[in-house]
C-alpha cells in the first residue's frame, strides 16, 4: 500500500502467517508453552515418541453434541459401545451439549439421571468400562457461567455419581488440552463457525471453502476465538487458554457445522459435527499415524 494526503490505501492485506510448530520450536528450544506440570516440552523425546509408534492400537473417538436425555442418541451410544468391545478406544471424548433442551429448573437433576443412564450403558461392556477413558468437554449450554471462556468444568455434584460408576472418567474445562506422548491435542466445543461468517470481513466465494477459511483464521491469529468481546466474552485472567502458539498437532473445534477434516501448517484440525443433527456421525483419530476417520 502507500500514504498519501494523510489517507493510507492499501493494496492488499491478510493475516500474519502461520508458523509451524518446527519453526517455533527451533527459537524457543524445549520450552513447554502446552501446559502441565513439567518446564520442559516432552515434544522431542525419543522415548515417547517411540511409544507412539509402537501402539498402533491407540485410537481416539470425538462426539459431539451428546445429548443424553434423546433415547436415540442413547440407543446409538449402545451401538457404538457394541461395536467398540473387542478392541476398546483409548479415550472417548464427549462433548456437550449434554442435553438437547437447555437450561429450565430441572436441568441439573435430568442430567445427573442422563448421566446415569450412561454409566449403566458403559458398564454393560466390560472391555470399555475397564480399558477406555471417558473425557466429557463442557458445551455452551450446559450449566455454568454463561458464554464467557474458558467455561469450568461440570459441577461435581452433577457428576459425583458417574465418577463412582465409572471410575476412568474426566469432567475437563472447555477448551481443555490433552498430552498424548509427544502429541498435543487441544479440544473446544464452541459453535464457532456461524459467529465467524456473521462477523467476517470478506466471505468466501464458496461455501465448500469455509473450513479451510475457518481453520486458516483461527491458526494465523494463533487464538480459539478471534472475535470482537462483544461477540465472544472471555475471562482475561484465563485468556492464555485459548491460544494457540505454538501450532499444536491436533486441533479438535466441536461444531455444529458439517463434520469437516483440513491439515494446515502441520496441524489437523477436525470438527465432528453435530451426533444428532448430522445422522450419528463422529470422527476416530489415530494417532501412531496421524489419520482420522469418519
Amino acid at each position: 500500500g502507500w500514504y498519501e494526503d494523510e489517507v493510507f490505501h492499501v493494496n492488499a492485506f491478510g493475516f500474519p502467517p502461520t508458523e509451524p510448530s518446527a519453526t517455533t520450536r527451533a527459537y524457543y528450544g524445549n520450552i513447554n508453552f502446552f501446559g502441565g506440570p513439567s518446564s520442559a516440552s516432552v515434544k522431542a523425546s525419543a522415548k515417547l515418541k517411540q511409544l507412539q509408534e509402537e501402539n498402533e492400537d491407540a485410537m481416539f473417538v470425538f462426539v459431539s453434541d451428546v445429548w443424553l436425555d434423546q433415547a436415540e442418541v442413547l440407543e446409538k451410544l449402545h451401538t457404538m459401545f457394541a461395536g467398540y468391545s473387542s478392541a476398546p478406544p483409548t479415550c472417548f471424548f464427549f462433548c456437550g451439549n449434554f442435553s438437547s433442551a437447555p437450561y429450565g429448573k430441572n436441568q441439573i437433576q435430568a442430567l445427573k439421571d442422563s448421566l446415569k443412564a450412561l454409566a449403566d450403558i458403559i458398564c454393560e461392556y466390560p472391555s470399555i468400562h475397564k480399558g477406555s477413558r471417558f473425557v466429557f468437554v463442557p458445551g455452551p449450554e450446559d450449566p455454568g457461567p454463561g458464554s464467557i471462556l474458558p467455561r469450568p468444568p461440570l459441577a461435581e455434584n452433577i457428576t459425583q455419581e458417574f465418577r463412582q460408576l465409572v471410575p476412568f472418567s474426566f469432567f475437563t474445562t472447555n477448551p481443555c488440552r490433552i498430552q498424548y506422548c509427544t502429541q498435543e491435542i487441544i479440544i473446544f466445543r464452541e459453535d464457532l463457525v456461524n459467529k465467524m461468517c456473521r462477523n467476517c470481513v470478506r466471505f468466501p466465494s464458496s461455501s465448500m471453502d469455509i473450513p479451510n477459511h475457518f481453520v486458516k483464521t483461527i491458526l494465523s491469529q494463533g487464538h480459539l476465538t478471534p472475535l470482537p468481546l462483544y461477540v465472544s466474552p472471555v475471562y482475561w485472567a484465563y485468556d492464555y487458554s485459548l491460544r494457540v502458539y505454538p501450532v499444536p498437532d491436533m486441533l479438535v473445534i466441536a461444531d455444529k457445522y458439517d463434520p469437516f477434516t483440513v491439515t494446515n501448517t502441520d496441524c489437523l484440525c477436525i470438527n465432528p459435527g453435530s451426533f444428532p443433527r448430522s445422522g450419528f456421525s463422529f470422527k476416530v483419530f489415530y494417532p501412531s499415524n496421524k489419520t482420522v476417520e469418519d
